[in-house]
């Protein structure tokens, strides 16, 4: 049988017995828990298969959006030596972006950014740097495992869904963009970075790009409704998918990047917002400065926190309504502080604080959402996220093994 040192891919789905799936929001520098997270999921699956494996080595589709864009970038980007293609990144290379290049990324501009000031609080230069060269020349097409990473055309009012799916057809090659492009466009996020212009390998079509998360905050859906798309495209590649209202065959992860608790969410009451007007809504100011600071973006915490609980609260109830929800797990927390919760915060103690935080969640008991209150609760007093991640190793380490020995001498 072949080992996971073997450079080859992910056997196809037609050779094997679950669809697996990962998925990580959007968060800004707080993507560094999803990372932490990853870090300890490859730990796992390097102790079952040997120190060359990659977590897109077991992923049929990886989705990200915004900062989760980027990571699912670096997962799935290939690297450039020929004679032996692996993955270029590993969840070290990707912990160590967001604790190095975080603080560079996020400086604080040498001049105070407040409502007078033209254009977003960073110029992306940095970030558009970093990125342009660590994902180099690499299209869609290229990458490791099918990625889909979301974002939104401010030009046509329309999301944009990067799918190496769909890229792969003829009638679709425009999405075939350069990675370093998609990721700088799923990660535009308002106010903070400007929005990104690029145009299609051809030149025919242009790209207006901003952030993916004002069009999903969570790429869950998304995920799931391109595998359905591919499967009614071609049913030979996934049997088993035939039972349309079955889960127990998909394996889902899926990956938060932490919210403040619930009793101290730093909402607005009722008598707040009635007094707001059109633009108050838009942005919640300080006037107690001249000229008056922004606090607070309110109509895009709102929308941004209440899709992604939505996402959650669906992706939940199916699974367990088909009696499969030990093949969804969320991993997400909701102790961080209002200074944690910033996604632009990249000082150093609260990078350590993050990465704190995601290895305490790890060690705690799992939490599934209410889906009456939509907060997050213990399933249990003895099931742990370390103990859910372990389980997980094993089943993607096995499916993998499973596909390879099936497939045998195949071409694919």
């Amino acid at each position: 049988m072949a080992g996971l040192n073997s450079p080859s891919k992910l056997p196809p789905p037609s050779v094997g017995k679950l669809l697996t799936v990962l998925s990580i929001d959007g968060g800004g520098i707080k993507g560094l828990i999803p990372a932490v997270v990853l870090h300890f999921l490859e730990g796992e699956l390097k102790k079952l298969d040997g120190e060359q494996a990659r977590i897109a080595d077991y992923f049929d589709v990886i989705a990200g959006t915004s900062t989760g864009g980027l990571i699912a970038a670096m997962l799935g980007a290939p690297d450039d030596n020929a004679t032996n293609p692996r993955p270029k990144y590993n969840t070290d290379d990707i912990k160590n972006f967001y604790i190095n290049e975080g603080p560079i990324i996020f400086t604080p501009p040498e001049k105070p950014h407040d409502i007078t000031t033209p254009g977003p609080i960073y110029d992306g230069k940095v970030l558009h740097e970093i990125v342009k060269e660590g994902l180099g020349s690499t299209r869609l097409v290229q990458a490791w495992t099918n990625l889909v990473i979301p974002t939104f055309d401010i030009l046509r009012l329309s999301p944009v869904i990067f799918s190496k799916y769909k890229a792969q057809e003829d009638e679709f090659k425009y999405l075939n963009g350069l990675l370093s492009d998609i990721s700088i466009s799923t990660s535009a996020a308002p106010v903070y970075f400007p929005a990104h212009c690029f145009t299609s390998e051809d030149g025919n079509t242009e790209f207006n790009m901003t952030d993916g998360a004002t069009a999903a905050g969570s790429p869950v859906l998304v995920a799931l409704s391109e595998l359905g798309q591919e499967q009614m495209k071609h049913p030979e590649l996934y049997p088993m998918m035939d039972t349309a209202d079955d889960c127990s065959n998909i394996l889902l992860l899926s990956l938060g990047c932490g919210v403040q608790p619930p009793a101290t969410a730093p909402g607005w009451t009722v008598d707040a917002v009635n007094q707001w007007n059109q633009i108050a809504w838009m942005a919640d100011l300080d006037f107690s400065t001249n000229p008056p600071t922004l606090k607070r973006l309110p109509a895009l915490e709102i929308t941004g926190a209440a899709t992604t609980d939505v996402v959650e609260y669906y992706a939940y109830s199916v699974f367990k309504a088909r009696h499969a929800e030990r093949n969804y797990l969320r991993v997400q927390t909701d102790v961080l502080t209002p200074d944690m919760d910033k996604g632009d915060n990249a000082d150093p103690d609260n990078l350590n604080n993050l990465v704190n935080i995601a290895n305490k969640m790890i060690d705690e008991n799992v939490k599934k959402i209410n889906p009456v209150t939509f907060q997050l609760e213990p399933i249990d007093n003895t099931t742990t996220y370390q103990q859910e991640l372990i389980r997980y190793a094993k089943l993607l380490s096995e499916e993998r093994k499973g596909r390879i020995a099936k497939l045998g001498s195949k071409k694919y």
